[in-house]
């Protein structure tokens, strides 16, 4: 008994003296101790991850359809080593990232979502649309800023063209094949 009530003592005076000791250390400020409350911490946006994923997605498209400048034409081609017709450079370009799409520019002009006939509703990736009266006949990748890669004619090559050059009654409109809303606002992509 006497040992466990001599360690009892020992510990209480090294408490003490540890306390005293910091007593006489620390400022009189510093003795003081005020917790505050946590800060709320905002909550993460929950589309947050999927919008910057949107956003790779589209580069990557845009980087992809990029490497097929000066590729040349071949009327039913559909790869870097054969050539490209304008659908085929479309299918080719979409199919790396998981859209399977028809073979001709009439069958994939009715892929995916209709977009506005406005280059400020156009995303990167958008497939545009070209043609004569009511029909199409052309199709291309738009890249952003008013600007997209196609596979023009017989004797060309794969190269980037200006919306803003291009006859406004030959560009009918644009499809999207990845609807996702780029907002990080869940109630936009909720609505």
């Amino acid at each position: 008994m006497k040992t466990l009530g001599g360690v009892g003592r020992i510990t209480n005076m090294m408490s003490a003296a540890l306390f005293a000791g910091a007593l006489f250390v620390a400022p009189i400020s510093a003795q003081t101790v005020t917790l505050n409350r946590p800060q709320p911490v905002a909550p993460p946006k929950p589309f947050a991850r999927l919008s910057a994923s949107i956003h790779e997605l589209r580069d990557s498209i845009v980087a992809l359809s990029r490497a097929q400048l000066g590729i040349r034409y071949k009327r039913g081609a559909d790869t870097p080593s054969s050539g490209f017709d304008c659908s085929g450079l479309v299918k080719y370009v979409m199919e790396h990232f998981g859209a399977e799409l028809p073979r001709t520019s009439r069958e994939q002009a009715l892929v995916g979502k209709k977009i506005e006939r406005d280059i400020a509703s156009l995303k990167p990736g958008d497939l545009l649309t070209f043609g004569h009266g009511r029909r199409i006949t052309h199709i291309g990748i738009y890249i952003g800023d008013g600007k997209y890669v196609h596979a023009p004619t017989p004797g060309s090559r794969v190269k980037v063209e200006t919306l803003a050059n291009t006859r406004s009654s030959w560009w009918k409109g644009a499809r999207r094949l990845f609807a996702f809303d780029d907002s990080s606002d869940p109630d936009s992509l909720l609505n």
